[in-house]
């Protein structure tokens, strides 16, 4: 009796170590060792940027003024984008001007701003109506370059020196210009159709993909041939727009697989309409694409900004954007609100009502923990509220386990079970005959 009792139990035994092998992706399952036949489960929709976290961390007002390179204080307002160009050194941009803003910015353990120090004002050469901007790598600034500037006396190898890429709304454009100068050192092509921008609501936003493999952009609201502008009760439809950089000889070759198509690509983007209001006085709402961040392989972060004629005046929004599914509307050349099947898939990651205007926000250095800085930063908006830095982390999505070592743990949790029990049952039997 206690013989067939222990063969029942390996048995079972047998069949829950296969099946939890099978289950964990460790093995297939033995035909012998069941009747059961396993279906393919429908695969279910995976949510967008699953385990993406952003947690606010504090603002930091920054000066009123800074000097330019003749030592003139220069009164900052109308900041608009935020870029970082490595340890503690940000930039930043002053529309409707010929002027950037060059700081550093000291972290808290967890990306609170502290202090900011070092500010200088550097002289552009062209005054437009800029918007954002990134950091431009040196390969990718000699690639644009109109001419090689001249080096040093007794320097035969080229000096290591900086840029950015600066978009602006009202041509538009996107430039190199040089930090140490402001000298503009290339433009980079754009699709003919972003020409057709409404005014005031063309390229609002920049980004480039940490490989440098694309720039990413896109227009504040919809283009006229693509849609209306947002309403009260309506959102609005942009296009985001990837760029091919140009690589030095052999550079795509480390790059990953996804980043080596490196072509022209646009993807339909819903905004979502303005944030809820008491009114004060007159005039319509707005709500539109402030910023980009690239996270790579097809994954965006956006800044949604919504003003209103009252109280808040101003709403920020921030969702995490999956292209990689999102079809090529770089052929459709009208109507593009109507094509939801196109839209790309977002989530919202976070949402505040600070009274301040977000104009744009970058990635920073990595923290002790492991994730992310992520700054924003906010102008003064024209009605008397201070420029401020705004410290958001970035928390990243945590890793997955091995399935074989989940596999294994889960196998012998259930053997060492069964053979506890079985080693339970033998001795009662011994004991009670």
């Amino acid at each position: 009796m206690i013989c067939c009792r222990l063969q029942i139990s390996v048995q079972t035994a047998r069949a829950v170590y296969w099946s939890l092998l099978f289950l964990c992706g460790m093995a297939p399952l033995q035909a012998e060792e069941t009747d059961l036949k396993i279906l393919p489960a429908a695969p279910a929709e995976q949510e967008v940027g699953q385990g993406w976290r952003i947690v606010p961390q504090g603002a930091l007002t920054l000066p009123d003024h800074a000097p330019d390179a003749d030592g003139k204080q220069v009164l900052i307002t109308g900041l608009s984008g935020i870029a970082w160009l490595g340890e503690d050194r940000y930039a930043s941009v002053l529309d409707n001007s010929n002027r950037l803003l060059l700081f550093r910015v000291s972290l808290s353990q967890v990306g609170k701003p502290l202090e900011v120090r070092s500010l200088s004002i550097v002289t552009l050469a062209e005054a437009h109506d800029y918007e954002d901007l990134v950091a431009c790598p040196t390969e990718t600034a000699l690639a644009y370059e109109k001419k090689p500037p001249h080096a040093p006396s007794g320097d035969t190898h080229r000096t290591a020196f900086e840029a950015v890429f600066i978009c602006d709304e009202d041509n538009p454009a996107i430039r190199i210009f040089s930090l140490a100068d402001g000298n503009l050192l290339g433009t980079v092509p754009l699709p003919p159709l972003l020409s057709s921008r409404r005014d005031n609501r063309g390229l609002e936003s920049l980004a480039i993909d940490p490989d440098h493999s694309h720039l990413w952009t896109a227009n504040e609201e919809a283009l006229a041939e693509d849609g209306p502008l947002a309403t009260v009760t309506a959102g609005t439809v942009v296009r985001l727009v990837r760029l091919p950089m140009p690589l030095p000889a052999g550079g795509s070759e480390k790059l990953k697989p996804a980043a080596q198509e490196r072509h022209h690509y646009q993807a339909a983007y819903k905004v979502d309409p303005p944030h809820r209001f008491v009114r004060v006085f007159g005039g319509e709402p707005l709500s539109g694409l402030s910023a980009l961040v690239s996270l790579g392989n097809g994954q965006l972060l956006a800044l949604e900004r919504s003003g209103g004629p009252g109280l808040p005046p101003f709403a920020n929004r921030i969702f995490i954007v999956d292209t990689t599914e999102a079809v090529d509307v770089s052929k459709i050349q009208s109507d593009l609100h109507s094509q939801e099947e196109c839209f790309a898939r977002k989530r919202l990651l976070w949402a505040d009502s600070l009274g301040v205007n977000l104009e744009g926000f970058c990635l920073g250095p990595t923290l002790a923990d492991g994730n992310r800085a992520l700054i924003a930063i906010a102008d003064n908006g024209g009605i008397a509220t201070p420029n401020q830095l705004v410290g958001l982390q970035l928390v990243s999505p945590p890793k997955p386990h091995s399935r074989a070592v989940v596999g294994a743990a889960c196998a012998i949790i259930a053997i060492s079970l069964l053979l506890g029990r079985m080693s339970s049952v033998a001795t009662r039997r011994l004991t009670n005959p």
